[in-house]
């Protein structure tokens, strides 16, 4: 059963009728974008978009983490001077998870100070994507979950796995237009393995190479621009 937290729109400034139509026109672009090549795990909300500046997409939980067989609903709004601003993206279930905090929010340093108006909503939700897979412990918004991944991951995956049945087992049917890519299956995505033995096994094997069966542990320990910037670049 689905467990949703409490909708609000975050608080907009004054509208600007010249720098809303250029929004308008940018979010339009990227919309038609996200229908026809969607991001790995993500896909469009259950609704048709009736505003260009609020969307609702679902991102499925990604295979071998606690989250796989998961539904999450993110609600999407974009300020009226996008790009110039970066959008806000809030989960709207409860996500067990170092980087989610209790309103549903990812921490991610391009929503700050880092921000480019060449980044898109769905290198955005890419950047989400992975930081399911995984997440960015050196800037975790709980500390309590994050120092819980890496000491006893078993009882993490465990608790995330809970978590994702009780508050994100709710199926969500996608509303597609005509034109949109549907049922595309998404891309391998590498992923470190997923039990506290096996990453202690790879971590004292590690030497620098990596077969293409993992990444480097250093992955896991990146700052977070190092690490997002890969998505939102090129």
């Amino acid at each position: 059963m689905g467990s949703e937290l409490p909708a609000a729109a975050p608080p907009q400034p004054k509208r600007s009728t010249a720098a809303a139509a250029v929004a308008r026109r940018r979010i339009g672009r990227e919309l038609w974008q996200f229908w026809l090549d969607p991001p790995p795990y993500c896909r469009p909300g259950p609704s048709p978009v009736k505003d260009h500046f609020h969307w609702e997409v679902v991102i499925d939980g990604p295979a071998a983490t606690p989250y796989a067989g998961g539904v999450f609903p993110v609600d999407v709004w974009f300020p009226y001077d996008y790009p110039f601003r970066p959008p806000k993206l809030f989960f709207k279930t409860k996500v067990y998870h170092p980087n989610i905090d209790g309103r549903g929010r990812m921490a991610l340093d391009i929503f700050q100070d880092n921000w480019s108006p060449a980044f898109t909503i769905s290198k955005l939700l890419l950047g989400f994507v992975s930081v399911l897979f995984d997440p960015l412990l050196d800037h975790p918004t709980n500390r309590c979950i994050a120092k819980q991944y890496k000491h006893e991951y078993e009882v993490y995956e465990e608790k995330a796995r809970a978590w994702t049945q009780k508050h994100s087992s709710t199926p969500i049917v996608s509303h597609y237009p005509p034109y949109a890519v549907i049922g595309s299956t998404p891309p391998a995505v590498p992923h470190f393995p997923a039990t506290a033995a096996r990453r202690k096994a790879a971590a004292s094997s590690a030497s620098g190479s990596v077969s293409s069966s993992r990444i480097p542990l250093l992955m896991k320990d990146e700052s977070i621009r190092r690490r997002t910037m890969k998505f939102f670049q090129g």
